[in-house]
């Protein structure tokens, strides 16, 4: 990825706002979008989207993203508001949406193949790191890196899921929306949850000379971060898309 390239240009975060009178009031940062291609086009996780359209319509505020100004290459942070969105067929939990913007950005849809060992990064807006102070909110961007523990299939998991990604790595809140790519940019995926288990291994519970009882349990934890396959949605004719598939606007 080319260093002249500005990262929060291109994977942003979704905001609701409200319109000051010096200019757009971030209030609070739902999740994370990403521009892919050259075309105006965005993806992020549909639950994103529509938690914030939730939040802003109880709120009486914006649904928007925060991007930089002069189509992704200065450092000026402005507003916009996220108009135009189109949502993927169940089961995805991924949303395609389109705005006047236009940043420099490596990444592009694929189809090749994808196998365990993968070694796949993302980019996000956790929760966890974002600062407030006062009417100010600072939004920072975080990076992860890790491999494809597995590609899944509907029947590996426990709800209703498409094909996915698990992950080496965890999904802290707020990363939701953002991309999983190779590191030549080819995006896979989508990043969507962290799932957890909880299994007992083995318990010992041994009663002392005087009647008192002790025990010791062991349990296995798992944890993974997990992705929509993105590959699997690259025919979807989107309502906005005019006839032309998704890879169509996302390849270059």
């Amino acid at each position: 990825m080319s260093g002249k390239i500005f990262l929060q240009s291109y994977v942003v975060p979704v905001c609701i706002f409200e319109d000051g009178k010096s200019g757009a009031i971030l209030r609070e940062v739902i999740g994370t979008a990403f521009f892919c291609g050259t075309r105006g086009f965005f993806l992020s996780a549909k639950h994103v989207l529509e938690e914030a359209s939730t939040k802003a319509k109880e709120r009486g505020l914006t649904v928007g993203l925060t991007i930089k100004a002069d189509h992704g290459t200065s450092d000026a942070s402005m507003v916009s508001p996220a108009m135009a969105l189109d949502y993927a067929p169940e089961p995805y939990d991924i949303a395609l949406g389109f705005m006047d913007y236009f940043p420099p950005t490596p990444l592009r849809s694929t189809d090749r193949d994808v196998g365990v060992w993968e070694a796949v990064k993302t980019l996000g807006y956790p929760i966890s790191a974002h600062v407030k102070e006062g009417e100010a909110l600072w939004i920072n961007l975080r990076g992860q890196e890790g491999v494809v523990q597995r590609p899944t299939v509907p029947r590996d998991m426990i709800s209703t899921h498409p094909n996915g990604f698990e992950l080496s790595f965890l999904l802290a809140p707020g990363m939701s929306g953002g991309p999983l790519f190779t590191a030549e940019g080819d995006v896979i995926g989508v990043n969507v949850a962290s799932f957890s288990s909880r299994t007992l291994d083995s318990e010992f519970v041994e009663v002392d000379d005087n009647g008192k009882t002790f025990s010791e349990r062991r349990f296995r934890i798992e944890e993974f971060g997990f992705a929509h396959d993105l590959r699997g949605l690259l025919q979807w004719q989107a309502p906005m898309l005019g006839g032309r598939t998704l890879h169509d606007v996302l390849k270059d």
